[in-house]
C-alpha cells in the first residue's frame, strides 16, 4: 500500500518508525572507523558532481543508530575519501578485467558496497573479509548473497592466521586492503603481507600507506576524525623497498602519490590548491600512497 503523502518522511530524512527500527551501532576503535568513510561515500554522493557516486551508501547510514555527528565530514573530506575508493575500484575492475576467473579477497571491507560496484562476472569469486562484530553489523544493512555470483562474506581477525587456510590459491588473487594496514601495529601489517604471498601464491596486493611524519601528525590532530573513534595510525612506510624486501616474490608493478593521483583535478578548489602545494615539497609530496604489488610464487603468466 503507498504511503500518503503527508506522513511521508522529507527526503533524506527518517520516520519515526524507520528511526525506531534502526540498528544501534556499538562499534569501538579501529572497527567504527569503517563509518568515516560510509559517511565520505554518502556525503559525495549528494553532491552536484560526486567523484565516486555511491548510491548505497546513504540507505546503509539511514539504517544505523549512531551519532554521526560526532565524525567531521566537511566537502573536501568527502571527496579525498570517494576519490581513494574509486581509485581502489579501478585498480579492481582492471585486475578482473585481466583475469576474470580470479579472486577478489577484499579485508576490512566493513560497509562498503565495492562487490556492488564493480563488474566481475560468474567465474570471478569473490570475498568480503572483517572482524566479527563488523560482519554482524554488515548482514544486517547490505546483501549477504549475490544472485549469480560467487561470494563469501567471511568473519574474522585478520590478524590471526587461521583464517587465511580458508581461502583458495586455485587462481589469482587481488587482495584489497583500502584504508586497513595503517591502523595495524607495525609487526601485524607487515606478517599479514608475507602470509598473504606465501599463502596465495600469485596476484596482487593493494593497499595504501602514508609515511611516519604523516603517522606522527596524525596523532596530535584530536578533532580528526579518527581520533574520535579513540583509533590511531600505527604502521607507517617511508620506503617502499622496505615491503620488497618482506618476501623475495614481492614486486612493485606502480605507486601513486594521493596528491598527484588521476581525478584530484575533480577535487574542490581548495583540495586543489592545497594538494599541488604539498605536491612540490619534497617532505609531503609521498606523505600517502596508494601502492600495487605483485607476487608469484613460480613462473605465471599472471604476474604483470
Amino acid at each position: 500500500m503507498a504511503t500518503p503523502a503527508d506522513s511521508r518522511p522529507a527526503d533524506g530524512e527518517l520516520g519515526m518508525r524507520q528511526m525506531s527500527e534502526r540498528i544501534h551501532v556499538t562499534l569501538t576503535g579501529p572497527a567504527e572507523t569503517l563509518l568515516i568513510p560510509l559517511v565520505g561515500r554518502a556525503v559525495d554522493a549528494t553532491t552536484q558532481s560526486p567523484i565516486l557516486g555511491d548510491r548505497f551508501a546513504k540507505g546503509v547510514m539511514e539504517k544505523l543508530d549512531y551519532d554521526f555527528g560526532k565524525l567531521p565530514m566537511p566537502p573536501t573530506h568527502a571527496a579525498a575519501i570517494a576519490l581513494r575508493t574509486r581509485f581502489y575500484d579501478r585498480w579492481t575492475t582492471a585486475f578482473l578485467a585481466t583475469h576474470p576467473g580470479a579472486t577478489v579477497l577484499h579485508l576490512a571491507c566493513g560497509l562498503d558496497s565495492r562487490n556492488q560496484r564493480v563488474e566481475w562476472g560468474p567465474s570471478a569469486r569473490w570475498i568480503d573479509v572483517d572482524l566479527p562484530e563488523v560482519v554482524a553489523l554488515r548482514r544486517q544493512v547490505l546483501p549477504t548473497s549475490l544472485d549469480g555470483r560467487d561470494y563469501r562474506l567471511l568473519s574474522a581477525d585478520i590478524t590471526d592466521n587461521a583464517w587465511l587456510e580458508e581461502i583458495s590459491d586455485d587462481v589469482p588473487v587481488a587482495v584489497v586492503m583500502e584504508g586497513l594496514l595503517s591502523y595495524l601495529e607495525p609487526e601485524d601489517a607487515t606478517g599479514l603481507l608475507k602470509r598473504l604471498v606465501e599463502r596465495l601464491k600469485e596476484g596482487e596486493l593493494q593497499f595504501d600507506c602514508m609515511k611516519s611524519t604523516v603517522r606522527a601528525a596524525s596523532a596530535k590532530d584530536q578533532k580528526a576524525a579518527v581520533r574520535q573513534t579513540g583509533s590511531v595510525f600505527k604502521w607507517a612506510v617511508d620506503d617502499l623497498k622496505e615491503v620488497e624486501e618482506l618476501h623475495p616474490s614481492l614486486q612493485l608493478l606502480e605507486e601513486m602519490r594521493f596528491f598527484e593521483a588521476p581525478g584530484v583535478e575533480e577535487l574542490p578548489l581548495l583540495s586543489r590548491i592545497g594538494y599541488y602545494m604539498m605536491s612540490w615539497v619534497p617532505s609531503l609530496r609521498d606523505s600517502v600512497r596508494f601502492v600495487r604489488f605483485g607476487f608469484s610464487l613460480g613462473t605465471s603468466e599472471y604476474l604483470g
